[in-house]
């Protein structure tokens, strides 16, 4: 049996949409039991700050993938929505290669956190501080992936729509 590559992106979605539900769920429930049992119980979950927190760095950078995927990433819009056709283009591939290497440098950088970070836990939980921070280097290849397929998907956009308005304004 042969795998497509639409097929793995499929479930690279997928998994990804997973993860930052459980995370989300993770986070909100983690977070009302503290506040319940705080001022309904008069009692202090100690371990629950730390593990939302940890729960939210990892839902951060998983997230931001899915932002990257639906397009709703920081961008240079103002600037991108002033040009058509092939101006526009070269315009998206500057963004998007600006974008691609500030996600290399974030990826590169969070992989020497993870090393610096190799040797130390977390103070109550004692979890390894290096899988904390390994949300980094994975985020932002999951960024860079999703970054290259918004860029293969939505490269001739604005080529379709000068050439819708091309064929309106013949009518």
């Amino acid at each position: 049996m042969r795998v497509r590559g639409n097929d793995i992106i499929t479930v690279i979605h997928t998994v990804t949409n997973c993860v930052v539900v459980f995370l989300f769920s993770v986070v909100v429930l983690v977070v009302s039991a503290q506040v319940f049992s705080r001022f309904v119980i008069h009692l202090s979950i100690r371990w629950a700050d730390e593990l939302s927190r940890f729960a939210f760095v990892w839902l951060i950078y998983i997230g931001g993938a899915v932002t990257i995927r639906d397009g709703r990433n920081v961008c240079f819009d103002l600037i991108l929505d002033s040009f058509t056709g092939r101006k526009w283009k070269v315009m998206f591939t500057v963004v998007t290669g600006i974008s691609m290497l500030f996600l290399i440098l974030m990826t590169y950088f969070g992989v020497l956190v993870c090393k610096a970070e190799l040797t130390e836990s977390s103070p109550i939980m004692k979890w390894p501080m290096s899988i904390v921070c390994l949300a980094i280097p994975i985020g932002g290849i999951l960024m860079m992936f999703e970054e290259v397929c918004y860029y293969i998907e939505h490269k001739n956009d604005r080529d379709t729509e000068k050439t819708v308005e091309k064929e309106e304004s013949k009518c």
